[in-house]
């Protein structure tokens, strides 16, 4: 279920605009600038939805970043948080710090979520379940690809101090607060397609609306899906040292992981739904696995976004092919869908 999007209004500088939209005539615009005045002691253009009533929570939104608008900047700003109350910093919170978007979680956990991609729309998808203990969830999706999935503590108990927590968008820089001045002054973003879902909520509700009419905007081609409906849509060659997304791998392409700097890798699977992924390597080094928890990627993961690389430290140089079958369900049983196979040569 899709609740009522009802939000207050925190500052004039957030104006409707229509010279960038993703569906429809208008998206929301947010502009701050080093030099505005403070709201409730601090540097912020931002929206507030009414707080949660249950601990699972779904929310999605499209993300525009103009780049003469939001130039980077060594010091990092919040563009969606959810508050607990207490006095204090927010549990949960998507932020950006030169040129990069990334995810902190309970102040300490900083997940690099990989380059701010700007001048395009992009789609954001997450369904969290707030909590404290090790039955909080985080998945999210970007742009139809699961770039996360990671269980464990991500709120503060809730008791007489903290609450369920409340989500806003917008901008928030702390390092603009009093007379504080860093190396832009002025942030411009653009959201569009909101919503806020509940615990009845399903992934398909709040799917983006389709952007293929919009001049400018297309789609990614996605495989037509298996019976399952289940589909492999791309491989993400990872940094299994830093955790990081280096490279989406096309087939025929050659990398060089000299040039690249790696030497403990691993492979992701994207997928359009869940269930397992069955891994079949061929080449001068040779593999079968099956992952049943995302993300799914050839020498596994422990769940929480710390990727494994088995005898990959680093892989021999070769040829390889990579072939990888998505299931219905776990350990690779069910119905299969729509595999998907690549070639490609491993340098140094």
């Amino acid at each position: 279920m899709i609740l009522t999007q009802s939000f207050r209004l925190r500052l004039p500088s957030i104006t409707a605009s229509t010279v960038q939209r993703f569906s429809g005539t208008k998206s929301i615009r947010f502009e701050l600038r080093d030099s505005d005045k403070q709201v409730e002691s601090g540097t912020r253009a931002e929206l507030i939805f009414p707080k949660a009533t249950h601990n699972t929570r779904w929310y999605s939104f499209a993300l525009y970043v103009p780049s003469f608008e939001y130039e980077v900047d060594p010091t990092d700003e919040v563009i969606s948080q959810w508050h607990q109350g207490g006095g204090a910093t927010p549990a949960l919170c998507l932020r950006t710090k030169s040129d990069r978007l990334f995810l902190r979680i309970l102040s300490d956990t900083w997940i690099d979520l990989g380059v701010l991609d700007k001048d395009k729309w992009h789609t954001y998808i997450m369904r969290v379940n707030h909590a404290a203990g090790s039955d909080g969830l985080i998945e999210m999706w970007r742009d139809g690809h699961k770039i996360m999935y990671r269980k464990g503590p991500n709120a503060y108990p809730i008791n007489r101090n903290y609450h369920l927590p409340y989500w806003k968008i917008g901008i928030y820089k702390s390092y603009w607060n009093g007379s504080r001045t860093s190396s832009t002054s002025k942030r411009v973003l653009y959201f569009d397609d909101i919503k806020l879902g509940n615990e009845g909520a399903a992934y398909e509700d709040m799917v983006s609306t389709d952007r293929s009419t919009i001049p400018g905007i297309s789609n990614p081609t996605t495989p037509s899906p298996g019976a399952s409906g289940n589909v492999v849509t791309d491989f993400i060659l990872v940094n299994a040292a830093t955790e990081k997304d280096v490279l989406r791998i096309q087939s025929g392409q050659v990398i060089s992981l000299g040039a690249l700097g790696l030497k403990k890798v691993n492979i992701r699977a994207n997928t359009s739904t869940t269930g397992s992924i069955k891994f079949q390597l061929a080449g001068r080094q040779s593999k079968a696995f099956i992952d049943s928890r995302a993300p799914y990627s050839l020498h596994g993961d422990d769940g929480s976004g710390n990727f494994y690389y088995g005898n990959w430290n680093p892989p021999a140089a070769g040829a390889y092919t990579l072939k990888a079958i998505p299931y219905q369900g776990d350990h690779g049983q069910g119905e299969a869908g729509t595999a998907k196979t690549i070639a490609y040569t491993i340098t140094y």
